[in-house]
């Protein structure tokens, strides 16, 4: 989107710098517009000037709308040219089941499994610690959104055996579930395990139930936001009566 933006504003600046420039030279040569914007064409594409002489004023306006007019076309064609290699790159990125890649060789690093709203967090502060990490996203269009944002990414499914092998988890200390379902994150740590029983396993749970079972097939870490997230909203209010008690009584004592 950036880049078509620059583009569009290239060449606008073409088109003002074209047309600027054959008024100007209308006016200070006394020739029609027609003639006028013929020349400044001529001279801006390097063909040659079509008025043989100019006034001093004319050659000003000339040279100031090559340099403007040769700028503005160089500036469209990197810009053209950058976005023509990007498309390559990604037509080269996608050729894993017509998945996206994005990836360079790890070791001891963390395989994220899903880019929702707990996935985005976690990869957030992994980032912010400076961990090497990989996400696995199914979506493509979220997939493409982390490609164009520089993340380490593979678009595919994390329950595959394929697909956790790409990640690395040969060499990984630690995958992450944030799978849509509780059944899904189940399967993904029986797998993990069985390709690396070594690899750390941590698992979001959404009821539970589910808690036990993580546990039983060996996750270390299992996280149920609805309670963490209960547990805090519960404790901020609780905290917060404690502070207004404490203002309340210290007020009574001054009084």
């Amino acid at each position: 989107m950036g880049t078509l933006k620059n583009i569009f504003e290239g060449t606008l600046l073409f088109i003002v710098v074209l047309f600027t420039g054959t008024y100007s030279i209308s006016v200070t040569e006394g020739v029609t517009l027609f003639e006028a914007f013929y020349h400044i064409f001529l001279t801006i594409t390097t063909v040659g000037g079509h008025i043989p002489t100019l006034t001093i004023p004319g050659r000003i306006i000339t040279m100031g709308s090559v340099f403007l007019g040769m700028g503005s076309v160089i500036y469209i064609g990197t810009l053209m040219a950058k976005t023509v290699i990007e498309g390559q790159t990604r037509l080269f990125l996608t050729g894993f089941r017509g998945g996206i890649i994005r990836m360079k060789k790890m070791k001891n690093h963390i395989i994220v499994c899903g880019y929702g709203q707990l996935g985005k967090y976690v990869t957030q502060t992994l980032k912010q610690a400076k961990h090497k990490f990989i996400i696995i996203e199914r979506d493509q269009e979220r997939a493409t959104q982390l490609l164009e944002a520089g993340l380490e990414i593979i678009q595919g499914d994390a329950l595959e055996p394929s697909v956790l092998k790409k990640a690395q988890i040969d060499n990984a200390k630690a995958i992450i579930g944030t799978l849509g379902t509780d059944a899904d994150n189940i399967y993904l740590m029986m797998t993990a395990s069985d390709i690396n029983p070594q690899v750390t396993l941590a698992a979001e749970a959404r009821d539970e139930n589910a808690v036990k079972r993580l546990h039983k097939i060996g996750a270390q870490i299992v996280v149920l936001p609805k309670i963490v997230g209960g547990r805090q909203l519960a404790n901020a209010v609780i905290e917060l009566e404690k502070t207004q008690n404490l203002s309340t009584i210290s007020e009574g004592k001054t009084n």
